[in-house]
C-alpha cells in the first residue's frame, strides 16, 4: 500500500473517530464540520477532500462501520457456538453490541439523525436493511425460527430505545432483556 493511501486511511479514521465522539457528546445536529476538523486535527478542506458531502458523508461512513460491526459480532457468535447454544450466544452478542455503543450504533444503522429523504437515502436504507436481514438469517441457521429471531431482534432494539428515551430505567431494561432472552432461547 502506498504512503498516500495509508495517510488517507489515517485521515479518514481520525475524522470518523472525531465525528463519532462529537455525535455521541453533542448529537449530530450540534456537531459542526469545523468542530470535527479541530477534534481530528485536520483542516476543513481535508474533510471535504475525503468526504465531499461533508457531515452527512461522515455520518454514512460511521453508519456503514456500525453495520459491519453488527455483522461481525453476530457472525462471530454463530462461529463460536454449537447449534443448541446459538440463540443464547447471538442474543448475548447483540445485547453487548448495544451496551458497548450505548445506542449510537443503533441510531447510525437506523440513519435516524442525519439524513433527509432522497434517492440516495432510500438506496442506503435498502442496503442496510438487506445486510441486517442477511445477518438475521445467518444467526438463525438453516432450520431455525426466523420469525422468533426477528421478533427478538426487534424487542432488543425497542428495549434499548425505550431506555435511551428515558421510558425505562436500567433495572427494568435488564429484567426485560432477561425475559426476552428466556423467550428467545426457550429456556
Amino acid at each position: 500500500m502506498a504512503a498516500t493511501d495509508r495517510r488517507r486511511q489515517r485521515t479518514v479514521a481520525a475524522v470518523c473517530t472525531a465525528a463519532r465522539t462529537l455525535f455521541e457528546e453533542r448529537g449530530y445536529q450540534a456537531a459542526t464540520i469545523a468542530d470535527i476538523a479541530t477534534h481530528a486535527e485536520v483542516s476543513v478542506s481535508t474533510i471535504y477532500e475525503n468526504f465531499p458531502g461533508g457531515k452527512q458523508d461522515i455520518y454514512l461512513a460511521l453508519a456503514d462501520q456500525a453495520v459491519v460491526a453488527n455483522e461481525h459480532i453476530i457472525d462471530e457468535a454463530v462461529r463460536r457456538c454449537t447449534p443448541e447454544d446459538r440463540a443464547g450466544e447471538v442474543f448475548d452478542a447483540y445485547v453487548r453490541f448495544h451496551r458497548d455503543d450505548d445506542q449510537l450504533a443503533f441510531r447510525l444503522i437506523a440513519l435516524a439523525d442525519a439524513l433527509s429523504p432522497s434517492a440516495r437515502f432510500d438506496d442506503i436504507r435498502r442496503d442496510f436493511g438487506e445486510r441486517i436481514a442477511a445477518v438475521l438469517v445467518r444467526a438463525v441457521g438453516e432450520h431455525g425460527d426466523l420469525a422468533r429471531t426477528a421478533a427478538t431482534w426487534a424487542a432488543v432494539n425497542g428495549l434499548f430505545s425505550a431506555r435511551t428515551q428515558g421510558f425505562i430505567d436500567d433495572d427494568l431494561l435488564d429484567q426485560a432483556l432477561a425475559s426476552t432472552r428466556s423467550w428467545a432461547t426457550g429456556t
